[in-house]
């Protein structure tokens, strides 16, 4: 008996899961509900292919993020020593 309930609630659950996304999808694309829910196998490669290209996005800013970030680092770094040339650098180099 207990694994039929529990069968029986996850269906419901994966079903639940299923309409949701389908009206997020209809909603984002413009579709009839029923429409997503029929061709769902596409819909969902569609949408892996989206968040694909939206993380491929992301990951290059975060790139350019970080190097810009490290130039300024940089910059700040040789000001310093710049106003301290006697102490000699500020971050010394290690070579493994």
């Amino acid at each position: 008996m207990r694994f039929t309930s529990a069968l029986g609630m996850m269906v419901s659950l994966a079903g639940a899961a299923a309409l949701v996304y389908a009206e997020r999808r209809a909603e984002k694309t413009g579709k009839d509900v029923g429409a997503v829910l029929s061709n769902l196998p596409e819909e969902l490669k569609d949408t892996r292919q989206e968040l694909k290209k939206s993380l491929k996005k992301a990951m290059e800013a975060g790139k350019l993020a970080a190097t810009e970030k490290e130039a300024e680092i940089d910059r700040q770094l040789e000001a310093a020593e710049a106003q301290a040339p006697d102490s000699g650098p500020l971050v010394q180099e290690f070579v493994i």
